[in-house]
């Protein structure tokens, strides 16, 4: 995080004058991020077949046991997505580590406003520090998540392919 005080919530011009704010994920707010989780999965296209349920409590392992740091991104009083993110080592950097972005998803429904890259701006601002380096995975079937990406600023590092095995 930069400095002990958090920025100031992003004003939201296409919705008036509710600000986006970013906070910690509370345990109570697994229950809301779990069907936003199965959605992202859907976008993606992933072959991920967690419930719901499964998901919600994957939030609560993530956090508890695994180190992930879970952020929600609230405009008008609603969380509107979120983010899940960790400190991961890398012997590359001079820190030793980089960051990770595993999840980050906007709801459907407050797509296509700007709202994406103003959370990602923001979750930038209130969480890491100048110099570090993001690092988070595309999958192929997810075009859309590839261009947001490239706008955002990302650009290609590695290639991650793979093989099924099929024998007849």
């Amino acid at each position: 995080m930069t400095g002990n005080t958090p920025p100031a919530p992003l004003r939201d011009p296409a919705r008036g004058t509710d600000a986006l704010e970013i906070r910690p994920a509370a345990e109570a707010d697994f229950g809301r991020l779990a069907p936003m989780n199965r959605e992202l999965i859907e976008d993606e296209g992933h072959r991920n077949p967690m419930t719901v349920p499964q998901l919600k409590e994957r939030f609560r392992r993530f956090v508890r046991e695994e180190g992930w740091s879970v952020d929600v991104f609230v405009l008008g009083g609603d969380i509107a997505g979120f983010a899940t993110h960790r400190y991961e080592p890398d012997i590359a950097e001079p820190s030793g580590r980089r960051v990770f972005l595993r999840q980050f998803y906007i709801a459907r429904d407050r797509r296509g406003g700007g709202l994406g890259r103003r959370a990602f701006e923001l979750l930038i601002e209130s969480r890491f520090k100048e110099g570090e380096r993001i690092f988070l995975n595309v999958l192929e079937t997810n075009p859309g998540g590839k261009q947001f990406w490239s706008r955002t600023g990302f650009t290609p590092y590695d290639t991650t392919m793979e093989y099924l095995i099929r024998r007849t």
